[in-house]
């Protein structure tokens, strides 16, 4: 009685495994009108200029900025110290 009981309900579990299953419903964005793109500046250099002003033009844009440079520069000078006295093996770092 104990198996016929045990067989019914592994053949019944068999069964509902073996269910096929729904596929899967995935949702289709409709067609709207499309996006405009936004118009970005281009930062290629001007064909029209002189290039014989260049040198001329780029220090005029970079004299102000010699302090963030420095401060930049000191910044990753530090950065790169500290990394490695992280993969330093003999420093264990404790108390």
């Amino acid at each position: 009685m104990k198996k016929t009981l045990f067989l019914a309900a592994l053949a019944a579990c068999c069964l509902a495994a073996c269910k096929k299953k729904a596929p899967e419903r995935v949702p289709v964005p409709k067609a709207g009108p499309p996006e405009k793109t936004a118009v970005l500046p281009s930062t290629a250099p001007a064909s029209g200029r002189n290039p014989l002003k260049a040198p001329g033009d780029y220090l005029k844009t970079t004299v102000g900025h010699v302090k963030e440079a420095r401060e930049a520069k000191a910044l990753f000078e530090s950065t790169a110290r500290d990394g490695l006295n992280r993969t330093d093996l003999n420093d264990t770092g404790g108390n």
